[in-house]
């Protein structure tokens, strides 16, 4: 078709020869012809200039290898013959010179940087302080915002404003006997120590507890408090922070767990006071009624100053528009896309920030199903085994709704992101393992630790 279509001028010149010579009858016939000759031609002429028109090209930098985020991207591409998505890989490291998000900074700041950015699961706060990303706010608008867990969005803010956007989340939190906790539903860190310190009987803190496993989990849910990311501010050398290293260092120095060990009889029998907890899926609520043995119990959570102690970690994608991108409105669509409810039914881990779809996954898992054997006889189905070590599976068939409803609780009572910075948590792990060894006393350790977060923190956002 191509060869006829490049021919056109001496086809239309041979017919209009025919039409100015021939009969009548063979006058309109060839007229007829060359109608259709000129309307093919300009078919022709249109299809070669789309095929000669480049798509532009939208970079994604993307810090995790993440085959949902390549399928996106492939139905995207798939989707515009305008836009075409290009994933440029970066990986995370504490050795500045070899860090992706440092690197991706200078290449924004430069005028070099992507369209699309995918932090992953290693997103912190840290990554986006320096206005790198542009406001989203508008990207979902008010309709798409109220289709999502608002109190998500808001966690991932900073500023008031939401510069990077998490597909799906899971929670951390600590759960207890509502009796041990006398009654308390959250802790600050003073009161935590309190209520572990004036127990009746002796307890565990929580199995496997050491001086370093301590001081970090009781960070993951404090950092925030000790350093604000909007001025700069870190406090981590007053009274409070120096009585939770001396909390942490009247624990064991290294992990210590006999062979014979089980959590459900620790917890059974008493003898610890907290089960740390990992919410990802709709049956994980299961977990701590099992190991409780039907007991009440509280999910408390790590000690904060204030709100919900139970914490948010993104699961999956975070995705941020880089500032300075030539393609927002494009990229933009792309975030919509992901947040859209086929492509948040196909998270492959944690719970979906868009509210239809835990719904679905609620109303699923209250729902019993049932296969049939051989014989033709039903049974039902296995659809979650919870495990603890050093006892046998449990089967998971179904949740019920109090089950469900104290999940959904927990989701929307949630309001701060557990968010770990790699550097400033070597900070603190390195600092604080001269105090626990005895290389440097507690006043010095507060110091040296306030003295190189606030270095780190100040460089971070100026």
């Amino acid at each position: 078709m191509e060869n006829i279509f490049k021919g056109g001028k001496t086809i239309l010149l041979y017919i209009h020869r025919k039409i100015t010579t021939g009969n009548g009858a063979a006058k309109k016939t060839l007229f007829m012809l060359l109608i259709l000759v000129m309307v093919l031609s300009a078919c022709g002429r249109s299809g070669g200039e789309q095929e000669g028109q480049q798509a532009e090209i939208l970079v994604l930098a993307a810090f995790d290898q993440s085959s949902y985020l390549r399928k996106q991207v492939e139905l995207y591409n798939v989707s515009h013959d305008d836009y075409k998505i290009e994933i440029k890989e970066y990986a995370r490291s504490e050795i500045p010179e070899e860090d992706g998000v440092l690197r991706l900074q200078r290449e924004i700041v430069s005028g070099n940087g992507p369209d699309l950015i995918d932090f992953g699961n290693g997103y912190t706060t840290g990554d986006i302080v320096g206005r790198y990303t542009e406001e989203l706010s508008g990207c979902l608008g008010e309709e798409g915002r109220q289709a999502c867990f608002d109190n998500i969005l808001t966690a991932f803010s900073y500023q008031e404003g939401l510069y990077a956007i998490p597909l799906g989340f899971a929670l951390k939190s600590f759960v207890g006997r509502t009796e041990n906790l006398e009654g308390r539903s959250s802790w600050t860190i003073g009161e935590m120590l309190e209520c572990f310190q004036e127990q009746e009987k002796e307890r565990l803190l929580y199995p496997g507890a050491f001086k370093r496993d301590v001081f970090g989990v009781i960070l993951t849910g404090s950092m925030e408090y000790y350093i604000d990311w909007e001025t700069g501010e870190c406090v981590f050398d007053g009274e409070e922070f120096r009585a939770v290293l001396e909390f942490c260092n009247g624990f064991s120095d290294r992990l210590e767990i006999e062979e014979d060990f089980s959590v459900k009889k620790t917890f059974l029998e008493d003898k610890a006071l907290l089960l740390p907890v990992s919410i990802n899926t709709v049956y994980d609520i299961c977990e701590a009624e099992l190991i409780f043995d039907g007991r009440e119990v509280t999910f408390i959570g790590f000690p904060v100053e204030s709100g919900c102690g139970t914490m948010i970690e993104s699961c999956g994608p975070v995705l941020a528009v880089s500032r300075g991108s030539r393609h927002k409105e494009a990229a933009e669509e792309f975030i919509r896309q992901c947040l859209d409810e086929p492509a948040q039914r196909e998270l492959p881990s944690g719970f979906p920030i868009c509210r239809s779809v835990l719904e679905e996954q609620l109303k699923a898992a209250m729902e019993m199903t049932y296969g049939t054997d051989e014989s033709g006889a039903a049974y039902p189905v296995v659809k979650h085994q919870v495990i603890f070590e050093g006892e046998a599976p449990t089967d998971i068939y179904s949740i019920t709704g109090e089950q469900a409803d104290r999940l959904l609780g927990l989701l929307e009572g949630a309001d701060a992101c557990s968010q770990t910075d790699r550097r400033i948590y070597r900070i603190f792990l390195d600092e604080a393992a001269n105090y626990f060894s005895g290389a440097k006393s507690l006043e010095e350790t507060a110091d040296v630790i306030q003295a190189r977060v606030s270095m780190y923190v100040a460089e971070a956002i100026k």
